[in-house]
């Protein structure tokens, strides 16, 4: 729920501890699983094993290896997820017999154990792969960076680009909109690296957005929950963040975590260059502050 984290990795977070250590069969039903996840895999094993073109001891094999005791244990670990998916604010609405409570000395508590716990799990299951992937991509100058996010996530969207495009040229934020994401796509090719949030429930409108990018040749760098967006099976780089929070709404706070350990790496990586655009930029800055019209014509 959004108060916690349930402490144990979903089916997802385990595929891609060991996903570089596969076998090709194996991995064959891991695509398998991811691309219809999580219901994909809440199928018999042989449906799951004709779907990825392998025997049915190979994907009884995958799924031993990702640490379940067998098929059954597999597959209720996916029916809850799926009931976590389903997850609405309002079935963990705080009842407080006429909204007048006070805020307690343990709910501060339990609030910093949930943050400090969700930094934790954070921090702990980034894969560094992934995380490496999506710094190279972001500070590529060749490459034109669109980010998107959705109904709740743009603000770590609108973070992360205030942020990048002092660092860098080429930066664009799309706007949520039927028509910003038309246009948008009109300008994406093979050259483009697209940033996408996307957490529970997942928005369709990012996620069509995001296959729309990608067959249209996009890098595809991903921001989502624990529990996976559905575009987890397109991306280039998946980073995956804890929800843990007081709630009744899932916390954003550690996506806005993992945005600032990205620009600090894309920061390093650029170097000069993103040094240089931040000076000219604090130049202006302490201009237009001192009261020098720096943005007027000459």
């Amino acid at each position: 729920m959004a108060n916690a984290d349930s402490g144990e990795d979903t089916v997802a977070q385990r595929i891609r501890k060991v996903r570089h250590s596969l076998a090709p069969g194996e991995l064959k039903v891991a695509v398998a699983i991811s691309s219809g996840y999580p219901t994909a895999g809440l199928v018999s094993v042989a449906q799951l094993a004709a779907k990825a073109g392998v025997s049915t001891p190979t994907a009884l094999r995958l799924v031993q290896k990702i640490g379940y005791a067998g098929y059954p244990a597999f597959q209720e670990a996916l029916r809850d997820e799926v009931q976590s998916r389903l997850f609405s604010p309002v079935a963990v609405y705080p009842n407080d017999d006429g909204g007048h409570a006070a805020v307690a000395g343990s709910d501060i508590a339990v609030a910093a154990n949930d943050y400090i716990e969700g930094v934790r799990s954070t921090i702990g299951d980034v894969s560094v792969p992934d995380l490496e992937r999506a710094v190279e991509a972001l500070a590529d100058l060749d490459r034109t960076v669109m980010v998107l996010g959705g109904r709740f996530t743009s603000v770590l969207a609108i973070q992360l680009h205030q942020y990048l495009r002092i660092l860098r040229p080429g930066v664009i934020f799309v706007n949520p909109t039927s028509a910003e994401y038309m246009t948008s796509l009109v300008d994406i090719d093979q050259t483009t690296t697209v940033m996408t949030y996307d957490y529970r429930r997942y928005q369709h409108t990012t996620i069509e957005w995001g296959d729309a990018a990608v067959d249209r040749g996009a890098q595809l760098i991903l921001m989502t929950d624990t529990y996976l967006s559905p575009l987890s099976s397109k991306a280039d780089a998946v980073l995956a963040t804890s929800h843990a929070g007081p709630g009744p709404f899932d916390s954003l706070a550690h996506g806005f975590m993992l945005t600032e350990l990205l620009v600090s790496a894309v920061a390093k990586k650029v170097g000069g260059p993103a040094r240089d655009r931040l000076a000219a930029f604090e130049a202006m800055h302490l201009a237009e502050e001192d009261g020098f019209p720096v943005l007027s014509n000459p």
